[in-house]
């Protein structure tokens, strides 16, 4: 008698890399994130969901962050890290502009509308089943609610820990996490299976 097949769904992850930066600088001083590590985790997390029957058919992940200019001083810095991105199978990268302040604080420009709108045309060509989202902003709940009106399911990878009540505590605005289909929490053990040795 031959073994049951699970049934399997075409998977795109997006990945707001300022974001996931954010969280390994807060909870490890480094953002040396392998990142072929990382999205095998994120999948291997889809597949041994408990009661859940499908398995993962990864199409591509996407990952979303921003350079400065040529002229920085930042600019050889993070082009050497856009790189080491680049080298993660089926892992694509889309960039936005690093803007410097007056006060010499630098913001994104540009990398929320790139991910909203490759999220959004994807579901609408029929590319994925499911968006696998490393999101952590507010501003991203209209994406995730546009997602689900498509058709397609939005799952949601967020970093937290457990209390001592068992209770998953996150960062993450619960009003994102409410707008996922299905919320899975990242601890700190995954994300360190996950760094750059």
């Amino acid at each position: 008698m031959g073994t049951a097949v699970s049934e399997t769904e075409r998977v795109i992850i997006f990945i707001d890399g300022g974001f996931i930066r954010k969280i390994y600088q807060e909870l490890f001083g480094s953002d040396a994130i392998e990142y072929q590590n990382l999205v095998q985790g994120l999948v291997g997390l889809y597949d041994s969901l408990p009661g859940y029957s499908f398995r993962a058919n990864l199409i591509r992940a996407y990952y979303y962050d921003a350079i400065p200019s040529k002229q920085d001083p930042k600019y050889a810095s993070q082009i050497k890290y856009i790189k080491s991105v680049t080298q993660a199978f089926y892992c694509t990268v889309v960039l936005g502009r690093l803007i410097k302040s007056s006060k010499g604080k630098y913001r994104q420009k540009g990398v929320d509308i790139l991910l909203t709108i490759d999220a959004l045309s994807k579901a609408y060509q029929n590319q994925y089943d499911v968006a696998l989202f490393l999101i952590g902003d507010r501003d991203f709940v209209p994406l995730v609610n546009a997602v689900k009106n498509s058709g397609k399911k939005a799952y949601g990878f967020y970093h937290g820990e457990q209390d001592t009540s068992g209770v998953f505590k996150t960062k993450v605005p619960p009003v994102l996490c409410r707008a996922f289909d299905l919320r899975i929490g990242l601890t700190k053990k995954n994300l360190e299976n996950w760094r750059r040795k």
